[in-house]
Parts: structure tokens; C-alpha cells; sequence
């Protein structure tokens, strides 16, 4: 399975389930073997964990920058 790209998506958790439900049909309808979509699945979760994890560092990190910054500039104020 091709690295999947959950950052295109405005919603990725609903692209992660659009897949998961792409990679349960595709084994239901016989064109892929239970192992094959297991594995498919396992490499789709990973992908998503990987995304979550570092778009929420991300987002943290933006965050503490700006508090920081606010909290400099109050500081410098209050001297």
C-alpha cells in the first residue's frame, strides 16, 4: 500500500475511514485475501497515527510560540 497523504483532506479522519472502508470491500467483494487487507489496515492506521502525532506536535508547538511571545511582551510592560 502507497503512503497515503491525510493532509489533502480537510477532514482526516473521515479520509481514514473512506479508506478503511475502500480496504473492507475490496476483501468482502474476494479481490483482496483476509491477510493482505489486515495488512493494509495496519499500515493505514500506522500512517494516521503518524500524521495525528505530528500534526498535533505542530499544532502545539504554534501555540506555545504565540503564548510565549504574548507573555515577552506583558513582561516587558510590567517592568
Amino acid at each position: 500500500m502507497s503512503k497515503f497523504k491525510f493532509e489533502k483532506y480537510d477532514d482526516p479522519f473521515r479520509a481514514f475511514n473512506i479508506q478503511m472502508s475502500i480496504i473492507c470491500d475490496l476483501e468482502q467483494g474476494g479481490k483482496i485475501c483476509e491477510e493482505e487487507a489486515f495488512e493494509q489496515v495496519k499500515a493505514l492506521y500506522k500512517q494516521f497515527k503518524h500524521y495525528f502525532k505530528h500534526e498535533h506536535e505542530a499544532t502545539s508547538v504554534l501555540e506555545n510560540k504565540q503564548y510565549y511571545e504574548d507573555n515577552k511582551q506583558n513582561y516587558k510592560e510590567n517592568k
